[in-house]
């Protein structure tokens, strides 16, 4: 009976080992977009459309419209609260703070506005990028490298993402974490409660149950906000590094290209044919950076307004003297909003190297033995890549990593002019 017991026990465990999921064996789309899409659905917003997903039901709707009313709601106090300092001439220092807070709930909110308006166009994006994705065979992924990129895009995703939940961590906690060590911990008859963005709200919520709520609305408003802001950077760094991956792989191809013409019979032909497929891809990638900047533009051109007034905001804190505690809070604000902008920049650098690369690639091919016909069309394909491919803020601005440069240039003059209007 015990052996019958066991060999059942062993076949059992057999079976439970092949009825387990296999690992996914090859890196798909969605891989390189995972980290956007979790902060957009963590405050009720898909994108895009997903194949083969349901709809979001109602429950995912209401969630959306709970994040919005109450971040709006918090929005409203912080502008009153600015509005009566102003007029009765007093809280000049936190004024500021809040004002802060104010730039960065309004380019957070409109950043989730911009992908429910596009949220067609980005839809269309994404077919089009899982159209030219490296199918799901090892042969063709390891020619493409997908492994690198999709390593690159999560170092540089997660470490963007890491640092504003860092961010915003910090000044959720900050308030009530100093109230709670001096109650509980230290003793202190001097421990008051304080809200971690603005201290107006239209009930009294001070030294009752109310405080709590409250202080829960602000946190919860901070976080709808800062999912909404670094969400759509995520998902542009995303989109990018995949074109870059692609006008890599083009370059390779190009540089890799054998000239067939005087070695095989109807070589000429088999070669217009291979670089025809080739410029055909070329137009494809081309076609994507083109629908990549209309969706994102309008994102790139806030970025750069708001991180502008934003750093000067912050630095002009940081010089009046403020307390150690808050001085650390305010740089990590600074680092935050320095990061954004350089990212945005590098990645754009990048696109404007890998897209330039195919021109030097053209150049670097065996052509002279080639046909007339294979040369003519590579110059053409040669000079359509001599013409950049960069992220664009809309017709406002062409990103490149000089751009930073520019960006502190005018947040330092925006600094000198508060500076003196202050003293």
């Amino acid at each position: 009976m015990s052996v019958k017991f066991l060999k059942e026990k062993i076949l059992s465990r057999r079976v439970k080992t092949v009825e387990q999921p296999k690992r996914k064996a090859y890196i798909v789309f969605e891989d390189f977009m995972q980290l956007p899409v979790y902060f957009y659905h963590t405050i009720g917003l898909s994108p895009y459309e997903m194949r083969g997903s349901k709809k979001p039901g109602i429950g995912f709707h209401i969630l959306f419209l709970i994040h919005m009313v109450n971040a709006n709601f918090v929005l409203a106090m912080e502008i009153t609260f600015v509005v009566v300092s102003f007029r009765h001439n007093e809280n000049f220092i936190e004024s500021c703070m809040v004002m802060s807070y104010i730039g960065f709930v309004i380019v957070g909110e409109l950043k989730i506005v911009t992908v429910l308006l596009q949220r067609q166009k980005l839809t269309n994006l994404v077919r089009q990028m899982e159209s030219v994705f490296p199918a799901a065979r090892q042969k063709e992924q390891e020619e493409y490298d997908v492994k690198r990129y999709l390593q690159r895009c999560l170092r540089y995703t997660k470490g963007f993402g890491g640092l504003y939940v860092i961010l915003i961590l910090t000044y959720n906690v900050f308030a009530i974490f100093t109230y709670l060590l001096q109650k509980w911990i230290l003793h202190s008859p001097h421990a008051k409660q304080s809200l971690p963005y603005t201290p107006i709200a239209p009930w009294e919520w001070r030294d009752n149950w109310t405080y709590y709520p409250t202080y829960f609305s602000q946190t919860l408003a901070g976080m709808t906000v800062t999912w909404g802001h670094i969400a759509a950077d995520l998902m542009i760094f995303a989109v990018a590094i995949q074109v870059i991956m692609h006008f890599d792989h083009l370059t390779k191809s190009l540089t890799e290209f054998t000239v067939r013409a005087q070695s095989e019979v109807n070589g000429a032909d088999k070669d217009l044919k291979e670089l025809q497929a080739l410029i055909g891809y070329h137009n494809k990638i081309l076609g994507l950076t083109g629908v990549m900047n209309e969706v994102f533009g309008f994102a790139l051109l806030l970025n750069f307004m708001a991180q502008s007034a934003l750093v000067c905001f912050v630095g002009f804190q940081m010089s009046l003297g403020i307390s150690p505690e808050l001085q650390a809070k305010l740089f990590l604000f600074l680092l935050s909003a320095n990061s954004e902008i350089y990212l945005i920049c590098k990645f754009s650098q990048m696109l404007i190297d890998a897209s330039g690369s195919i021109s030097f690639a053209v150049y670097d091919m065996n052509w002279s033995q080639a046909d007339s016909r294979f040369r003519k069309m590579l110059i053409v394909l040669a000079m359509r890549a001599q013409k950049p491919v960069c992220l664009t803020a809309t017709v406002f601005l062409d990103i490149s990593i000089e751009t930073m440069s520019i960006f502190l240039r005018m947040s330092y003059k925006f600094f000198c002019a508060i500076r003196t209007m202050y003293q």
